[in-house]
């Protein structure tokens, strides 16, 4: 072979491998950019194991489904394709302690069915669960736990939430409530969003188990929000939303709506929230609500109001509550009928005497177990209004240190003058239709109906035993008053 045949062919040689290795590295480029962007064709249904869950969803197109195998999935992970997540039995997202577990930056995305815990702790990131920012989620059969906030969802309309179980981080007590809303996350937090339904979960161990601000059309039905660290519920700047037969116990200071109007509060159960500074439902410039068939047991406040007007109150079950009713002079035009008050040691308190609130409806009024009410004609109705603002109620208002006189027998005996001489009441509020027998108020949940015994059975409260006992305190309270007195005009005539 001549030299110049042997140059072209070592030409011809390099020319060849430097093509090879084009190619080699535009294969290696394909697979890389294959593997980390979205998949061409159509959905599809992709198994995922261990450790594969962030590269796949990098990979996801619109439609597909991701099955989540058994095993620990190390996160976080952020969804932004519309995807559904959903986990295999013993499928765990464990988010290491950083940042959200899982963010939804997509719209209509599904996670089902699978376990999160260990989420980071930056309050102000609202490091949670699954945080969203996205519209039409739906998240059901989640089990979240050791999370700072539970589902924080921010501008999502049409979020769907069902049969999920959210534990937090919170160990509730009364003594740290007031520096709680620093220190914690809460459980389901809604802002800024419409449209929301949250169904049959299960919140504790948050700040708030569900907090919801400036989100209007909302509705909750059949959850449970108990040991939280502040409210069950807390709602801010809300409209139009309905919250039925769900459950809020336990809570240091109970459920707060504020500045929120036009809502519905049905059948749900608010009990054993007890602490200096605990309620019931406490509502705070809240007009034009529809309140029915709540039970409100074992609350230190059942019902405290204040800025709210036009509210109605009807069949509701308020029993064995320090005090039934807070109404202060900025509140209008609410009415309370068809409720039972059971052995609640100051039905009604206000801090005015006259008050546009009525305690009946023009014809039915409330069931009042401290009222030992008669009922010639057997109508149903007590023959003589009642007033259920007492003067020890009133003064108790004023000074709080003389609740501690409220078993005494010179307190029966101020009852039993009011009863005797009606200038003596101290407010203009009178329930002019009593009911002679509770009314059955309150359906609750019916989830702890058993937990309840009837409402004026002499076994559920000392109503009875108080009607019986109330004549013979307040004798004895006028014997002491009779008594005193007589020993000091005896020590005066002896001085002289």
């Amino acid at each position: 072979m001549n030299p110049r045949a042997s140059e072209r062919l070592a030409s011809a040689l390099q020319i060849a491998l430097l093509v090879a290795l084009l190619a080699a590295v535009a294969l290696t480029l394909l697979l890389v950019m294959g593997a980390a962007s979205p998949r061409a064709g159509a959905a599809a249904t992709l198994r995922v194991a261990p450790g594969q869950a962030a590269a796949r969803l990098l990979g996801a197109v619109d439609g597909d489904t991701l099955l989540l195998a058994p095993g620990i999935h190390p996160g976080p992970l952020v969804v932004t394709r519309r995807v559904a997540l959903i986990g295999a039995p013993g499928a765990v997202v464990d988010g290491g302690g950083r940042g959200s577990i899982i963010t939804v930056l997509a719209a209509g995305v599904r996670i089902e069915r699978l376990a999160l815990k260990r989420s980071g702790d930056r309050f102000e990131d609202l490091d949670a669960g699954v945080r969203l920012s996205s519209p039409g989620a739906r998240l059901a059969g989640l089990r979240i736990e050791d999370v700072r906030y539970g589902i924080a969802a921010e501008r999502s309309d049409d979020l769907d939430v069902e049969d999920c179980s959210l534990a937090g981080r919170v160990v509730p007590s009364v003594e740290a409530a007031p520096e709680m809303d620093v220190a914690a996350g809460n459980g389901i937090h809604v802002w800024y969003s419409r449209g929301a339904r949250i169904r049959r979960s299960e919140i504790r161990r948050f700040m708030d188990g569900i907090y919801l601000s400036f989100a209007d059309s909302i509705r909750i039905e059949g959850c449970g929000s108990s040991g939280n660290g502040r409210y069950g519920l807390h709602t801010m700047y809300c409209q139009d939303n309905r919250i039925a037969s769900n459950r809020f116990t336990g809570n240091i200071a109970g459920c707060a709506i504020m500045f929120s109007n036009h809502l519905e509060l049905a059948r749900n159960d608010f009990m054993h929230n007890r602490g200096p500074r605990t309620y019931g439902i406490l509502l705070r410039d809240c007009s034009d609500g529809f309140f029915h068939e709540n039970r409100l047991v074992d609350n230190t406040i059942a019902v405290f109001m204040d800025g709210s007007n036009r509210n109605r109150i009807h069949g509701n079950l308020v029993q064995d509550d320090g005090w039934g009713v807070i109404l202060f002079s900025s509140c209008d035009g609410n009415e309370f009928a068809g409720n039972d008050f059971v052995n609640i040691d100051y039905p009604v308190a206000l801090d005015m005497r006259r008050t546009d609130n009525r305690f009946d409806d023009g014809a039915h009024g409330n069931y009042w177990s401290a009222s030992a009410p008669y009922d010639l004609n057997a109508d149903g109705i007590g023959d003589v209004p009642y007033g259920p603002v007492s003067a020890f109620a009133f003064l108790s208002k004023q000074y709080p240190d003389l609740a501690i006189f409220g078993e005494s027998p010179a307190a029966a005996a101020l009852s039993l003058a009011e009863r005797t001489i009606p200038a003596l009441r101290p407010s203009e509020a009178v329930d002019h239709y009593p009911l002679v027998r509770p009314a059955g108020a309150g359906v609750g949940t019916r989830s702890a109906a058993g937990d309840l015994p009837a409402a004026g059975s002499s076994g559920s409260n000392h109503a009875s035993g108080t009607r019986r006992g109330a004549p013979r305190a307040a004798a004895a309270g006028f014997l002491l008053l009779a008594g005193a007195g007589a020993l000091g005009f005896a020590r005066r005539r002896g001085s002289r």
